[in-house]
Order: structure tokens, then C-alpha cells, then sequence
């Protein structure tokens, strides 16, 4: 039986002006391709609403999006630091708290990476480029592509190396990267100017990837190991 996979909104305005839920298709068809069954879990206020909205999904599936409040992780903005919405990280992060007391499979994707992590009690770069140093790459990609920019290493052992081996070439479209893990978390990929662009739990079932392998699945298979995986983790067999 298909597993059906929570997709966490964002809120974004509609051509009215008006609030909106907002999900790219890329996430849907990804999920559809891998043999899950996407369930789009919007937005609310209210976290209370969030056990009984989230009690028929097999696992989560975190997008990517805004830039993280840096409040969450007692910094002050910096001038570099993007757009924010406060009350989507509230959701988002109630969204996580719920999904780990179920102990569900978690797949964050990008903004999802970082917020999980953040919510672990992890940091972030707000701006890689000015707080980083000297980074050899620009992971700000502007141009939407289905393409790939830059090879990752991967860390022997993780189950990402068993979807891929020691390495593999992703896109790159953030600003923002992990500085500090969170509690439980392993880096277990990297770019070439150390840039963190993976991670797991040791304890549960959650992988964290920095690139957006949705978009990469609209030009080819190349990320259909990730999310196979993922949609087979959500039926209760092996991550890998």
C-alpha cells in the first residue's frame, strides 16, 4: 500500500493578494514518482489542530522556501538576511515537534533542512557569502534550473552514501547554510569549500539534504534514489 507523504505549506499571496497556501508541483510529482501519495498539510495558527491533522501520514516531507528567523537561534538579522515569516516558522518548526513525537520518516528539503535543524537547537549561516570566509562556490544560483552546479562528498557510512556512494553532483540555490548540527545530527555531506549540504539523525529516521533534488527530478532520475528511499522508509522498510 502506497505510503501517504505530509508536504508542509508555506503561506505565500495569491494573484488577489490574499493568503495562500503554496507548494511547487516539483515536491508533488517527486513524491508521485517515487510511489508515495502527497498530502499537502497546511498552514495554521493553531498547533493544537496539528497531531489530528498529521495522524493519517507516513512521513513528512519538509520544502524548501524563506530565509529562518535568526531569533530562533539567538542572533540579531544581519543586512543580508532575506525574507522572513515568522508565523510559518512557528508552524513549520510545531510541524517537525509533531512529526518526531510520531516518529515518522522526515525528509527536509533546503529551507526544511535548515529549519530542522534549527529546531534540534542548531545554528545557521544567515548569508553564506558574508559570513562564511572565502567560499569557492556561489550557491546562490539565480537562474532556476533542472540542472546540476557543484559535486558533494559524502560521508562513508551514511545513509546517503548508501543511496549514492562517496559522491554525487547536486544544484545549489541557497543563501543560508548549517553552522552548528543540532542535537542528534551528523553532517554526512559536504561541497568542495565545506559547505554542509547533508545530514541525518542518528536516532530517527530524518535526512536532511541542502540541494533541491525536486527540481533535479524534472530533468532526470538521478535524485529518484533519495526519494525512493524516503517513500520506502515511510512504509516501515530500511532507509537505504
Amino acid at each position: 500500500m502506497s505510503p501517504i507523504i505530509a508536504i508542509v505549506a508555506h503561506t505565500d499571496k495569491n494573484r488577489f493578494d490574499m493568503p495562500a497556501v503554496s507548494i511547487p508541483t516539483a515536491y508533488t510529482q517527486a513524491v508521485e514518482k517515487a510511489g508515495g501519495i502527497p498530502l499537502i498539510l497546511p498552514f495554521t495558527g493553531n498547533s493544537d489542530l496539528l497531531p489530528r491533522m498529521a495522524a493519517h501520514a507516513d512521513g513528512f516531507l519538509f520544502p524548501g522556501g524563506f530565509d529562518m528567523d535568526p531569533a530562533y537561534f539567538n542572533e540579531a538579522p544581519l543586512p543580508e538576511l532575506g525574507r522572513v515569516n515568522r508565523e510559518l516558522d512557528v508552524f513549520q518548526v510545531a510541524a517537525f515537534e509533531t512529526a518526531m513525537e510520531m516518529k515518522k520518516p522526515v525528509l527536509g528539503i533546503c529551507r526544511g533542512a535548515q529549519l530542522i535543524n534549527v529546531a534540534l537547537g542548531g545554528s545557521l549561516f544567515q548569508d553564506i557569502a558574508s559570513q562564511f570566509g572565502e567560499p569557492v562556490l556561489d550557491h546562490m544560483q539565480k537562474q532556476i534550473h533542472f540542472g546540476t552546479d557543484h559535486p558533494v562528498e559524502i560521508t562513508r557510512g551514511s545513509r546517503l552514501f548508501g543511496m549514492f556512494g562517496s559522491g554525487i553532483m547536486v544544484n545549489s540555490r541557497h543563501h543560508q547554510s548549517v553552522k552548528d548540527p543540532g542535537a542528534g545530527l551528523r553532517i554526512t555531506a559536504k561541497s568542495p569549500d565545506g559547505v554542509v549540504e547533508a545530514l541525518e539523525h542518528t536516532a530517527l529516521p530524518i535526512d536532511l539534504v541542502q540541494w533541491h533534488p525536486e527540481l533535479m527530478m524534472l530533468g532526470n532520475q538521478a535524485m529518484a534514489p533519495l526519494f525512493s528511499a524516503f517513500v520506502r522508509s515511510c512504509k516501515g522498510g530500511s532507509a537505504v
